[in-house]
């Protein structure tokens, strides 16, 4: 308990908020699997995200505007809120709106390059954007029975990562930036979109290499962050 309190104390704002926001999904879960219906996780998503945008007031970039980019994703937090609709009207109008998603995904990240907008928040407020929604997604194929429920463990992943950071001895609780982790995503979402579509002998092979490749994302995150920190230690 003294170990964790530690780590709280030498964390970051947005590190600390990450902790709360990876234990609420992770709870907000096992409500959505005892429901059955993905109501919980979507609120409770979309809740902690709009706490970050409240206690982020003011360094939501580097000259303290919210910004395009920013705006661009929290576009993308409203959206997910027509995932179930979308999903009720049948598989084309949900994978057509979780394209739009993913197109969106990669404006918000050419806009914060292109007019300098990359900041902290920003970087949280988009990850954990992108952590919602594949939850979200696993939670469609799992209970629409198109994917076994283990996929759920896949949305999972990332709210597990974090967790994991904090039960860690280390100081450091964020993981570096990655463009492989971004197309191990995108892979992801893709694979998961098809599971929707008539074609299970393609998607379930799809599914399950795009799920091993996203956990060796996630390991390999892991020890881009613990590796240098223990290598300190010792020195």
């Amino acid at each position: 308990m003294s170990s964790l309190t530690t780590c709280l104390r030498s964390a970051t704002r947005l590190e600390r908020w990450s902790l709360v926001n990876a234990t609420a999904m992770l709870l907000a879960t096992v409500g959505t699997v005892w429901l059955r219906a993905l109501g919980p996780v979507l609120v409770v998503g979309t809740a902690m995200l709009g706490g970050l945008v409240g206690i982020e007031r003011g360094r939501w970039t580097p000259t303290g505007a919210f910004g395009v980019a920013n705006g661009v994703t929290a576009l993308r937090v409203g959206l997910l809120g027509l995932l179930p609709p979308a999903a009720s009207l049948g598989p084309w109008p949900l994978v057509a709106l979780s394209l739009f998603l993913l197109g969106l995904d990669g404006l918000d990240g050419w806009l914060a390059r292109r007019y300098r907008l990359s900041s902290g928040f920003g970087a949280f407020f988009d990850k954990e954007t992108d952590a919602l929604f594949l939850l979200l997604l696993c939670g469609f194929a799992a209970f629409q029975g198109v994917l076994p429920l283990w996929i759920l463990g896949a949305g999972l992943l990332r709210y597990g990562f974090v967790v994991t950071l904090f039960l860690l001895p280390i100081p450091r609780k964020t993981e570096p930036r990655s463009s492989v982790a971004r197309y191990v995503y995108v892979g992801m979402v893709g694979a998961l979109l098809t599971s929707f579509l008539p074609y299970p002998t393609l998607s379930h092979p799809l599914v399950t290499v795009a799920t091993a490749a996203l956990l060796m994302s996630f390991g390999r995150s892991l020890w881009a962050v613990v590796a240098p920190q223990w290598a300190l230690r010792k020195s």
